[in-house]
């Protein structure tokens, strides 16, 4: 077999091709393996990971990576090598640059230095990673400065996103803390209202009712029209004073404060039985719960029965109350006409807020909120929330 002349100039290319090829695969491994590792870690070991793989892939013995704040003041949020060098380095940094800058000054503590910087979704720079040597290595070249800031950019979108969740975290605890606040104050009036309806209006009424029945009592016989009215006049006092006693119950019921939750549930069905419905209960727990459990589970289940009465056109309606292992459970079943959930028949936007208030009132409890419902099959609300049997007052 011949032997093929041996070309130089092919060989050196081919090894010039090589290199480039390691370099290229070596920078992908960069972004890839980082990438990979910044989804498992916490902020703080993303930036240590970032600064590490960095300054390896450039060689180079310090960096740093510099932070701006919400108030403006930068600060160091992680750094490698000498404390002294990377102080004096600080000094030297511009936190406004806008591209990677290669800077060289010999003489220096660390004389090569380089700064890549990390731009959030505003295309804003928010800081600063800087990588420097102690001795001298040759300029990376526009790839190596590309992948930097790739990687730059990489590791922004990670801090970015975790800025931007802890954000929603706390507007999220605020507004729930908003809401709990005033279904506290909520309560807290409808307590006011309904003490004064009931020391004011509601002792008003049943004095004129009675002052009506005494005066019936000691009228002389009238004329037939005259007595009518007269009865007419009394039916419509005793109704104003059942029915202010109604409202003075669904303002704040005091068979809730006085005999707990179940009793305050089945007195709250009894709307339901005076509309000709069915009312059976499956489980029933005599305890007492903590008072933010009761009154939270209470109003869920009184909106429940509000839209029982007003939309579901029910004939039956099943009704439980447990508590197993530190869970208050809560069960109310009709079997009305039901809905599609997300698209309520007619005009049901009162409902829809009905069951966001139920699930915001579960939420502040750590519980859950279930709503199954179909059409023409009924509808099943389910609430569990914690309630420690150490706190459960029997």
């Amino acid at each position: 077999m011949q032997n093929l002349p041996h070309d130089p100039g092919s060989a050196l290319a081919i090894r010039t091709q090589y290199r480039q090829s390691q370099s290229r695969a070596a920078r992908l491994r960069l972004l890839v393996d980082t990438g990979q590792e910044l989804t498992r870690l916490a902020p703080a070991a993303m930036r240590e990971r970032v600064l590490a793989r960095a300054c390896a892939f450039l060689a180079m013995d310090h960096g740093m990576l510099l932070e701006r704040d919400a108030g403006g003041q930068v600060t160091r949020t992680a750094s490698l090598g000498s404390r002294e060098r990377l102080g004096s380095l600080e000094l030297q940094v511009d936190t406004s640059l806008r591209l990677p800058c290669w800077q060289e000054q010999p003489g220096t503590l660390l004389p090569q230095r380089l700064q890549v910087p990390l731009r959030g979704g505003d295309d804003q720079t928010f800081g600063i990673l800087v990588l420097a040597n102690s001795t001298g290595i040759a300029a990376p070249d526009n790839e190596d400065l590309e992948s930097l800031q790739l990687l730059a950019t990489l590791l922004a979108a990670h801090l970015e996103n975790d800025r931007l969740l802890s954000t929603l975290i706390v507007r999220d605890r605020t507004l729930s803390d908003l809401v709990s606040r005033l279904f506290r104050a909520q309560e807290d009036e409808r307590r006011r209202v309904a003490y004064d309806l009931h020391d004011g209006l509601a002792q008003t009424l049943a004095g004129l009712h009675q002052r009506l029945q005494g005066f019936a009592g000691r009228c002389p016989t009238l004329p037939e029209t005259l007595d009518a009215d007269l009865q007419a006049i009394l039916t419509l006092a005793q109704h104003c004073v059942v029915e202010g006693r109604q409202l003075i119950a669904g303002l704040r019921p005091s068979v809730l404060d006085d005999f707990g939750l179940l009793t305050a549930l089945d007195k709250e069905a009894d709307r339901l039985r005076d509309a000709g419905i069915q009312v059976q209960w499956t489980t029933r727990c005599q305890a007492r719960l903590p008072g933010a459990v009761e009154i939270a589970l209470f109003r869920i289940a009184q909106e429940g029965i509000n839209n029982i009465l007003k939309h579901a056109r029910a004939s039956q309606v099943q009704m439980a109350l447990a508590l197993h292992d530190g869970q208050a459970s809560l069960r109310v079943t009709d079997n009305g006409k039901g809905f599609v959930p997300g698209q309520p028949p007619d005009s049901h936007d009162a409902q829809h807020l009905g069951l966001a208030t139920m699930q915001e009132r579960t939420s502040l409890l750590g519980g859950t909120f279930i709503c199954l419902s179909a059409v023409q099959q009924g509808t099943q609300l389910k609430i569990d929330v914690p309630c420690p049997l150490e706190e459960t007052a029997l």
